[in-house]
C-alpha cells in the first residue's frame, strides 16, 4: 500500500542550494594549508554530507594530531568568501515550494549561522521561517543519525512514516531511511548498489521533475 506524504523534508547542501561544490572547495584549500594532499574528487566523496564536527574527526584521525587553532575560522573564511561569489539556489527549487501544498521544512548539517547565510544569500529564507529549519545546532544531533529527522517531524507535529525526505549524500540517505521515512534522491552521489540496499527508488536530477512525480504519488 502506498503512502500518502502529509510533509516534505529537504536536505539543504546539493538539495535546496548548490553549496557542495563549494564546500568541497574550500576544505580542499584547508587542508593543502596544513599539508593534507588529496584531489579535490577525493575531498568530495570523503567529505559531502558529514557534518563540520564528522570532517574534523576524520581530518584528526588522518593526520593523527588535532588540528590548529586556525583551521575551522579560516575554513569558514574560505566558505564565506566563496558562498558569497557563487552561491545560488538549485534551479527550479523555488517555483517547486511555491507549489506544495503540503507542509513542508528542512534538515541539515548545517551549523545556525551558516544555514541562514545560506538561505537569505539564495533567497529562499521567506520559504523557511525559522521554526521550519532544524539544523545540527539545534537539534543536537547530526546525519547519519535519523534522530535529527525524527525531532524535526516530532516538533512539527507530523508522522515521519508519512514524510518524504529529499537527500542527495550517503549521510543523508542513511538518515532519513532509518528514520522511518520515504526517501527519494535529488541528484545523488550514491551508487546504483548503495540506492538500490537504501531501498531509494525514486532518483530525480532536475526539479522540474519533482512536482509530477510527487502528484503521481499522491494519487
Amino acid at each position: 500500500m502506498s503512502v500518502v506524504f502529509e510533509a516534505v523534508l529537504f536536505d539543504c547542501d546539493g538539495v535546496l542550494v548548490d553549496s557542495e561544490v563549494i564546500a568541497t572547495r574550500a576544505l580542499h584549500r584547508s587542508l593543502q594549508d596544513i599539508d593534507i594532499v588529496m584531489s579535490l574528487d577525493e575531498v568530495g566523496k570523503t567529505f559531502t554530507g558529514q557534518s563540520f564536527a564528522q570532517c574534523v574527526a576524520l581530518i584528526e584521525a588522518h593526520r593523527g594530531s588535532p588540528l590548529p587553532e586556525n583551521f575551522m575560522e579560516d575554513n569558514r573564511r574560505y566558505f564565506r568568501e566563496l558562498m558569497e561569489r557563487e552561491l545560488v539556489a538549485m534551479p527550479g527549487i523555488t517555483e517547486v515550494l511555491q507549489s506544495l501544498d503540503v507542509p513542508y521544512a528542512l534538515v541539515t548539517n548545517s551549523q545556525t549561522r551558516e544555514l541562514d547565510v545560506k538561505l537569505t544569500h539564495t533567497g529562499l529564507d521567506s520559504f523557511f521561517p525559522l521554526e521550519r529549519r532544524f539544523d545540527t545546532e539545534t537539534v543536537g544531533v547530526a546525519k547519519p543519525n535519523p534522530e535529527i529527522y525524527q525531532r524535526a517531524a516530532a516538533a512539527l507535529g507530523l508522522n515521519i512514516k508519512r514524510c518524504l525526505i529529499v537527500e542527495d549524500s550517503f549521510p543523508g540517505v542513511s538518515a532519513g531511511v532509518h528514520s522511518g521515512a520515504t526517501v527519494w534522491c535529488y541528484r545523488p552521489h550514491l551508487t546504483q548498489e548503495e540506492l538500490d540496499e537504501f531501498g531509494v527508488t525514486c532518483v530525480f536530477t532536475e526539479w522540474q521533475q519533482f512536482m509530477p512525480l510527487f502528484k503521481q504519488a499522491q494519487d
